[in-house]
């Protein structure tokens, strides 16, 4: 039998600074609770224990503090955030049946080391859940620790068992004791001996065994006469910091394993406190159902008809009962071969099927004219998967994954059952799966769960477009999203053509100079390795070539990036692995990649993501054709690749400067708008006032620099982060950053401000309404809210700039379309835009894209917008 107990505390708190901070819609803090069931979670699947149980620390002093007053002294209380989360963790545990121990006096550790003594007693096996290693001193062949370790939301654990301690330290277990004594503790303000290290500390207990032993032999050992003087004087300090370190095994407690044994959890209670934290992924991974009472999609359950469409008479009965309908929920299965259209009573639900016939594309023809108005969940998805059915849709008002990324744009997935979970207290799926869902009289159970998913995005649409409507991003989702759905629909199904045979033997061309590097590479080295390992790497460079190594991580040497880029100039061999590097990146993730994914016509049709970045950009997958190399010379061919169809040409507009103009306005610094408005050079004018030099004086360099600094200063660069930018001291990179707010005051004025506001209300926003929470501004942590103070001053920028740049597709569409041309947007990257035209309409093309970029919106100053033609991307930029 295995009991596991976990250090209640230890765990939580590695959980809460490991994982960025998490909070539920009303800014109640979440991070420890989740990391602490994840830990939990994944150890209950590794260690599959037969009993559990938690300890936690009271806030009582213990006899510790009685021994030495000073004892945790130096601690700081528990940060506000993770304080708030320790009454709900124990009401989740409570809820997960796990007993849970504290006790006057005594700490979990103490708690820990009776457990682990009364579970070896008893014959049970124990295993000790921790973040800490005073735990360690308890190895034994019935009781290992797992080390726990949570950093940037991954969490890592270590067994430590006899040998693998002793591996380690090269003493056993017990002497950890020992080796604290010595060396102190000070994250419990344990003092050890003065002077002592944990290095020196580390010889002593391997050399001697204990500090008895020590002691003992004194005058005698042989050890160095300055560490002898520190033992001597020491003597006092060692013994009792021997006494803290010393964790108690008899601790007065009741405690058997068998009362530990698991239980199931409590699923209602459990699915209920889930619910308030938002946890819904936990809920999946706990298997946790809602309550068999729970008051769950009531509303709709088994009230509705569903009425097949099989026939031309079924749809001239559909369109007819539907013209009178506001407006319609509209959902496919994942396959597209079914639909189903719910009226907006919720009365009568209209079901589609694929059957060879005709009817199906008919009818969807019908439903998706702009007359009928439509609620979806993932419309532009929708739109393009009907424009691969040759069906044109229009007439959407809603959209359920839209409405929830605006309302809350950091979540991980805007999935319907999530939505339909956390908005609409709805329950998705057939009636088999779980009692008291939502569930319509359809049949099957493929069936069922259509219908149930089509009356949530109808329920969705009911509740979120009245939020969005109070939070005043009606007109941002109405204008601005949902339009640009369509256009971004057509963009992937048009895709952008790719010169297959180019791209092939520019492949080719890079096989050719990787096999040449790769042989220089074994020259220089002496031998052949694999040169992608970097253990075999990292051998070759410092032991063998004896080149000055990085520190040595837990799997040896570090041969990334960085350390390549230091070594640059120490050895020619350095040189030519960064090539090697550069150039099989660009022959497996782009030519191979590419070549994996162009579609019989010759196009590369990318998915637009709409709800991933909070700032409202855009982003492009499957592939990530924003991610195409411009600036070194081999990767810059990849654009010619990317080329009109025949007979046509593209047309590339690219924004001049958009988000420091968006920041001129925002800020309302005059010196900045002045600038802009009388179309000077803003690198060159920031150049010569942070430099103070003339403005015909300003030399290349001095505007890269202060190019860095404009753009920096969008992003809250610091001056340490500057300095590594353009290769300048620190000092020096302040004083750039000192002299840009010197000339641009109001843009310092509006950064002080936009965070203190960001403070007050817990969000940003841009120019058209797009809100961003920002929790970390709350953080105890100074990383985490130093993240969201830049976030604070960024977001603005760089949001109002992504919705401007979707103002300009949805008006660049509506132009192209209204003047009747065939010219198509077919890629958006950041700040550009890319039409695909016949050469005849060129002329006109580049001159709508220019026109509708410039007056996408009225600023303070102007928008420029350059438009090029040419056959390919790298021709037209």
């Amino acid at each position: 039998m295995k009991l596991m107990v976990l250090d209640g505390n230890s765990i939580v708190n590695r959980a809460f600074y490991g994982i960025r901070l998490l909070t539920t819609r009303d800014g109640t803090p979440t991070n420890g609770v989740y990391g602490f069931l994840m830990i939990l979670q994944k150890l209950l699947t590794d260690e599959t224990p037969d009993a559990v149980c938690v300890t936690f620390d009271l806030p009582a002093p213990t006899f510790r503090h009685e021994q030495f007053e000073a004892y945790k002294a130096q601690r700081k209380g528990m940060p506000d955030e993770l304080a708030v989360q320790m009454p709900v963790l124990k009401d989740v545990l409570d809820a997960l049946r796990l007993p849970r121990y504290e006790l006057a006096g005594w700490e979990a550790d103490d708690l820990i080391g009776t457990i682990s003594k009364k579970c070896e007693d008893a014959g049970w096996d124990c295993v000790i859940v921790t973040g800490d290693k005073d735990s360690f001193q308890l190895v034994s062949d019935k009781t290992h620790v797992r080390h726990v370790k949570s950093r940037m939301g991954q969490t890592e654990t270590t067994e430590y068992t006899p040998v693998s301690f002793t591996e380690e330290y090269g003493f056993e277990p017990i002497k950890m004791i020992d080796l604290k004594a010595l060396m102190g503790d000070a994250s419990d303000n344990i003092p050890g001996v003065a002077g002592i290290g944990e290095k020196t500390a580390l010889e002593l207990v391997r050399r001697f065994g204990s500090v008895q032993n020590i002691y003992e032999s004194l005058d005698t050992l042989d050890v160095k006469d300055g560490v002898r003087k520190k033992l001597v004087e020491g003597r006092d300090a060692a013994a009792m910091s021997y006494t803290l370190a010393t964790i108690c095994r008899d601790v007065p407690m009741e405690f058997t394993p068998e009362d530990n044994i698991r239980q199931p959890a409590d699923n209602d209670v459990l699915y209920a406190l889930f619910q308030r934290l938002e946890f819904t992924r936990l809920t999946d991974k706990f298997g946790l159902k809602p309550p068999s009472d729970a008051m769950v999609a009531t509303a709709f359950v088994a009230e509705c008809r569903s009425i097949a469409v099989e026939t031309p008479e079924d749809m001239s009965a559909m369109e007819r009962a539907l013209s009178g309908a506001a407006w319609v929920a509209v959902h496919f299965d994942p396959g597209f071969y079914t639909a189903a259209v719910l009226d907006d009573a919720g009365n009568t639900a209209y079901i589609l099927r694929q059957s060879g016939t005709g009817v199906f594309e008919d009818a969807l023809r019908r439903v998706m004219a702009d007359g009928i108005k439509k609620a979806g969940h993932d419309i532009k998805d929708t739109q393009r998967r009907l424009l691969d059915m040759g069906i044109e849709s229009g007439g959407w008002i809603f959209d359920a994954a839209l409405a929830g990324y605006l309302l809350s744009p950091t979540d991980s997935s805007y999935e319907l059952k999530k939505l339909a979970e956390r908005y609409a207290d709805l329950t998705i799926g057939a009636p088999e799966d779980q009692n008291g869902q939502l569930m319509l009289d359809g049949g099957d159970e493929e069936l069922q769960r259509l219908l149930s998913e089509t009356a949530a995005i109808a329920r969705l649409r009911d509740t979120l477009a009245p939020r969005l409507c109070e939070l005043g991003m009606d007109s941002l989702f109405d204008t601005i999203e949902l339009p640009l759905c369509r256009v971004l629909a057509k963009m992937e199904h048009r895709g952008f053509y790719i010169d297959k045979n180019a791209l092939r033997e520019y492949g080719d061309m890079l096989s050719e100079k990787i096999a040449a590097l790769e042989a220089a590479i074994y020259e220089l080295a002496g031998e052949q390795f694999n040169i992608n390992s970097p253990k075999q790497l990292g051998t070759i460079l410092f032991d063998k070539l004896m080149l000055p190594a990085p520190k040595r991580t837990k799997t040896g040497y570090s041969t990334n990036i960085e350390v390549l880029e230091h070594l640059a100039g120490k050895h020619p061999i350095i040189r030519l692995l960064m090539d090697f590097r550069e150039l099989t990146k660009l022959k497996s993730t782009y030519v191979d990649g590419l070549m994996k994914v162009i579609s019989s016509d010759g196009r590369i049709h990318t998915n637009f993501q709409m709800t991933v970045a909070a700032t409202g950009r855009l982003s492009s997958t499957e592939p990530n054709l924003q991610n195409i190399p411009i600036r070194k010379e081999l990767g810059g061919e990849l654009r010619k690749m990317f080329v009109a169809g025949e007979g046509n040409v593209l047309v590339d507009a690219d924004y001049s400067q958009i988000e420091l103009r968006i920041l001129a306005h925002i800020a309302d610094d005059k010196a900045m708008q002045d600038a802009f408005k009388n179309g000077e050079d803003i690198h060159a004018v920031t150049a010569s006032q942070v430099f103070m030099t003339p403005l015909a004086h300003v030399t290349p360099l001095q505007r890269s620099r202060a190019k860095a600094v404009n753009f920096g200063i969008v992003y809250g660069i610091s001056a340490f982060s500057l300095s590594q930018d353009i290769g300048v001291s620190v000092a020096e990179a302040k004083l750039y950053i000192d002299s840009y707010f010197e000339k641009y005051s109001g843009v310092r004025a509006y950064m002080k401000d936009t965070v203190e506001k960001a403070k007050r209300d817990g969000y940003v926003t841009t120019l058209f309404g797009r809100r961003r929470y920002l929790p970390e501004l709350k953080s105890s942590n100074f990383n985490m809210r130093s993240f969201g103070e830049r976030a604070a001053m960024n977001t603005p920028i760089q949001g109002t700039a992504a919705d401007v740049m979707k103002l300009a597709m949805v008006g660049t569409y509506k132009r192209l379309k209204t003047a009747g041309l065939s010219a198509q947007l077919i890629l958006q990257v950041h700040d550009e835009l890319i039409a695909e035209c016949p050469a005849c309409e060129a002329g006109q093309v580049q001159r709508i894209l220019t026109e509708e970029m410039e007056n996408a919106v009225c600023l303070s100053v102007p928008l420029t917008a350059e438009a090029h033609v040419g056959k390919s991307w790298s021709d037209a930029k």
